[in-house]
């Protein structure tokens, strides 16, 4: 695991974040490098107020196809976002609070935020009451149970709130191939460590077994691909054993072409741009092996307009909007929400989506990312385009399966994987639907003179 993961732990950084994961993708992310971990205290929760189209009820059970039959949205990235304070190095802003009922800019340790607008925090804080669902990450040896405080998240539960979380175990090690048996038993007995997790926590809960786990290792050999299958498996049917009112998934990476002058019969669609259904049937040995025991179908779903050439990954390549297939982004969504509920019969999530809105322009043509070659609001328009075009889409998706997405980053980090892979490079620090003025790299934390980016947070997290 990244170095990063240790020194973030060590320095109490926030709490997690995916990526994602390899394959022929174009401006999609092949990896996933960029966990960091959660301070140590009582504001780490995953929480949810009201959703986008139901209120919250008080029944922390929540029935599957009550879930299942209306479409919410919900946010992930941290337990608690950092924020650099005037007197103090780091404020931690907590989940917890930013969808709490007592307001963001009248509480004294947040006014401590260096540049605090309290207004614009206000306005968030009431928005984000819209959301559903927040999904927290858990990394192999880097979760830690005292990060949860399970009376708070009991009580916001309790309130129809549903907490997600991403079990991220594996995670791009399975690029080098299938877990040994060591590591396998190591994985089984961090099973029954999450399960005692969830077990204190009465009402409806998520996992999402390891996210982008559809990496070629996986799904190129049918023995690997049983395996693979037979490994979460058993460690479903551990945490189900021990738990209760868990509902279960397994999500795969959007793989595959994108362009939209990609006219491969394989696609399934007039252009590539709509999906690529040959990609996405590939893992459907492990899906169908898990079938009985999985709750609904995950995907999710990551662009940007420059990344690590596939061929060269010691380089970059931007792509055209055409080359990116961005401006079909949102019927891709749609289309593969589809093809999953059709092909295996069960609802569909997609647990992250995020569209970096950075732009890059090679002007040396040393295909290396510099940051005078940088626009940092580039494709904004293109990002807000993608969420307005899936909220007015709702009915749509809810009837091809899909109940809901979570946004994967809620504010843009300057340090975001800095020691890691980092695919999308400098957009790795843009991945967010809200920016600050703190600088790529320099800052070590958010500023609190947050700007919206576009529509996006009064688009995605609103009631109508």
């Amino acid at each position: 695991m990244k170095k990063l993961f240790l020194l973030l732990f060590l320095i109490f950084a926030l709490n997690s974040c995916g990526g994602g994961g390899g394959s022929s993708d174009v401006a999609a992310n092949n990896t996933q490098d960029n966990i960091t971990t959660p301070p140590n205290n009582n504001s780490v929760v995953p929480v949810d107020p009201n959703n986008t189209t139901t209120p919250p009820n008080n029944n922390s059970v929540i029935t599957a196809d009550r879930l299942y039959s209306s479409f919410h949205v919900g946010f992930g990235d941290s337990g608690s976002f950092g924020f650099e304070g005037n007197s103090q190095k780091v404020v931690w802003l907590s989940v917890g609070d930013l969808v709490g009922e007592a307001p963001i800019g009248q509480n004294s340790y947040y006014q401590d935020i260096k540049n605090f607008n309290a207004p614009q925090f206000d306005y968030l804080q009431q928005k984000l009451k819209n959301s559903k669902y927040i999904v927290s990450w858990m990394v192999m040896h880097y979760w830690q149970e005292n990060w949860y405080n399970i009376e708070k998240l009991q009580s916001m539960m309790d309130q129809g709130y549903v907490p997600v979380f991403a079990y991220w175990y594996f995670a791009d090690a399975l690029s080098g191939g299938l877990p040994n048996d060591n590591l396998i038993q190591e994985y089984y007995k961090d099973n029954i460590r999450l399960a005692k997790l969830l077990q204190q926590l009465k009402g409806t809960k998520i996992v999402i077994m390891e996210p982008e786990f559809n990496k070629n290792t996986v799904t190129d050999s049918q023995a690997n691909q049983k395996k693979f299958a037979s490994i979460i498996s058993n460690a479903i049917d551990t945490i189900k054993n021990n738990t209760q009112d868990v509902l279960f998934s397994l999500s795969m990476m959007d793989t595959g072409n994108r362009g939209v002058d990609e006219l491969y019969t394989k696609c399934g669609y007039d252009s590539c741009a709509l999906g690529d259904q040959s990609e996405w049937a590939k893992p459907e040995i492990v899906y169908n092996a898990l079938k009985d025991k999985l709750d609904f179908i995950s995907f999710s779903q990551m662009a940007g307009q420059f990344s690590r050439d596939a061929q060269k990954p010691d380089k970059y390549r931007t792509y055209t909007n055409n080359e990116a297939g961005i401006d079909y982004l949102a019927q891709r969504i749609n289309n593969m929400s589809s093809f999953l509920h059709q092909k295996y019969n069960k609802p569909i999530f997609m647990p992250y989506i995020t569209i970096g809105t950075a732009t890059w322009e090679d002007f040396n043509q040393n295909s290396a990312v510099e940051y005078n070659e940088l626009n940092l609001n580039g494709w904004e328009d293109e990002a807000n385009s993608v969420y307005l075009k899936l909220m007015n889409s709702k009915e749509e998706l809810v009837q091809n399966g899909l109940f809901g997405f979570a946004i994967m980053s809620l504010f843009d980090d300057p340090q975001h994987d800095i020691n890691g892979y980092q695919y999308f490079s400098f957009d790795e620090y843009h991945f967010g639907i809200i920016k600050t003025s703190a600088i790529d790299e320099k800052s070590l934390y958010r500023l609190g003179d947050i700007v919206f980016k576009q529509n996006i947070v009064d688009t995605v997290f609103s009631l109508d």
